[in-house]
């Protein structure tokens, strides 16, 4: 009867797929979000802008909320375990990374909606491409569901940077570093593969055909597999897209793509470093320590406001990926604290800049007196982004540095040690970028009257206090941030 053997082992071959996605339930919810939104536009074709608009707002925050809720829940009742026939696996730091990833994407559209942004299908597409994207990149244990998620990360920020037409001479470089990142990426996965013999990293056989690899080889397949993770960090030297691609983004798009690829990838790097054979310490601290350097100093000399922000998000990419040198527990803590106030205090600034619409640092001048509470708020963004008190980034950069000189003690390495120095540099040089926009606030007079920050209304005001007062509620009580994710 082999009809019905051919049957039977369909099903179980289903079977085998199918176990397991009640673990995944929040990311599906995402997935059908995104199939559900080509049915809706189908209905919205025609419709005027602000009718389209809340539509679609509508169908994206319910899911959105429902998978967050579902998420946290996920998290609390600390379920694990694989899926899709083990090419995904759901574990407490994934629950924890996605739960956050969700948090700030909601935020995001929450804010975006209180300053009544209009979305278009691309826009949204883009969104829910970059979320999905992240998702399955926390959760993938092999080469191959990483490789597909990153692309399908990567596809929404191709979208979006090329939405604008000031951004499209920006794009097509953006896109063709992609295009080469993510094949030399396929090709180290290849290499990875010949050597290996699987492409499951959580798997003996990995570590063991890497230990025993030819050492030429092996460094060449994991600099290929680096390079396609190192794109999406915007590290030195894969980061000549960032600035210029960047500028011409709105505050929600840039706050996106600064923050959600960049956690996930973060968690990427503290997964697969502590199961390699051989420590490539020294290697990635050079690669760190450029980036820091890059991005601050390229910040440093920049007078144009988003450019500037631009550079300085390169730095703090470099910055979240030093946990890669943590214990795991440790990176995973660490990259949970300092990415959540990361992402609120680059939604604060770049919203409130945004709505300046001051391509100039120029164009803050006299502003403190003019508009003092707007002011306010975004001095208490950037003081967050430079990491000292009152803000929570300043017990999250402590806590990085801290970190830091706790595994040079256990593992004395001359590459950690130059890190932890120039980091501490490094953020002593952004307190000069960083403050360039409070000095013209309170101490430059304008010649001209700004019409800007005028038409702020009261429930925009209430969502810059409310992101405000996360910053320092964080440093009071840290407790409740860090438990939120535990």
């Amino acid at each position: 009867m082999p009809f019905f053997d051919n049957i039977s082992l369909l099903h179980e071959r289903i079977q085998s797929i199918t176990a397991g996605l009640q673990l995944v339930i929040p990311e599906l919810i995402i997935s059908g979000t995104v199939l559900f939104s080509l049915l809706i536009e189908l209905f919205l074709h025609g419709k005027t802008e602000k009718f389209s608009t809340s539509w679609r707002y509508f169908f994206l925050q319910i899911p959105l909320l429902l998978a967050l809720s579902l998420s946290f829940q996920r998290n609390e009742l600390a379920l694990t375990g694989s899926f899709a026939s083990g090419l995904f696996e759901a574990n407490l730091g994934s629950n924890a990374v996605n739960t956050l990833i969700l948090s700030i994407g909601f935020l995001l559209i929450l804010m975006n909606q209180i300053h009544k942004k209009s979305l278009s299908f691309e826009e949204l597409i883009g969104f829910l491409s970059i979320l999905l994207g992240s998702l399955f990149v926390t959760m993938s244990t092999s080469g191959l569901s990483l490789f597909l998620s990153i692309e399908f990360m990567s596809m929404g920020t191709y979208v979006l940077v090329s939405l604008r037409k000031e951004s499209s001479r920006a794009s097509l470089p953006y896109v063709f570093f992609g295009l080469g990142s993510s094949a030399l990426f396929v090709y180290g996965i290849s290499l990875i593969y010949g050597l290996t013999g699987t492409l499951d990293f959580s798997g003996v056989d990995f570590s063991r055909g890497i230990s025993v690899a030819d050492p030429f080889l092996r460094g060449l397949a994991l600099g290929l597999f680096a390079v396609g993770l190192l794109f999406k960090m915007s590290w030195a030297p894969f980061h000549p897209w960032n600035p210029d691609v960047m500028e011409n983004l709105p505050a929600s798009w840039m706050t996106w793509i600064s923050t959600a690829p960049k956690l996930a990838i973060a968690f990427v790097g503290i997964r697969i470093l502590p199961i390699l054979p051989v420590s490539y310490v020294n290697e990635l601290a050079a690669l760190a320590v450029l980036t820091l350097v890059i991005g601050n100093f390229g910040a440093l000399g920049q007078n144009k406001t988003k450019r500037l922000l631009a550079y300085s998000s390169i730095a703090h990419g470099g910055f979240l990926a030093m946990a890669w040198f943590f214990q795991p527990t440790q990176a995973l803590d660490a990259i949970l604290f300092y990415g959540f106030l990361y992402s609120i205090a680059s939604l604060l600034v770049f919203y409130l800049i945004d709505e300046k619409g001051a391509e100039d640092v120029t164009s803050f001048a006299g502003q403190g007196v003019a508009k003092p509470l707007s002011s306010f708020f975004l001095l208490s963004g950037l003081v967050a982004l430079v990491g000292l008190p009152p803000a929570g980034t300043f017990l999250a950069k402590l806590t990085y540095f801290s970190l830091l000189w706790s595994n040079y003690e256990i593992n004395p390495s001359v590459g950690i040690l130059i890190l932890l120095l120039v980091a501490i540099f490094t953020t002593a040089v952004s307190l000069f970028y960083y403050l360039k926009i409070p000095f013209q606030l309170y101490f430059k007079k304008s010649t001209l009257k700004s019409t800007s920050w005028s038409t702020t209304s009261a429930l925009e005001i209430y969502s810059y206090g409310f992101l405000t007062a996360i910053l320092i509620v964080s440093i009071l009580f840290p407790g409740l941030v860090t438990n939120l994710w535990k």
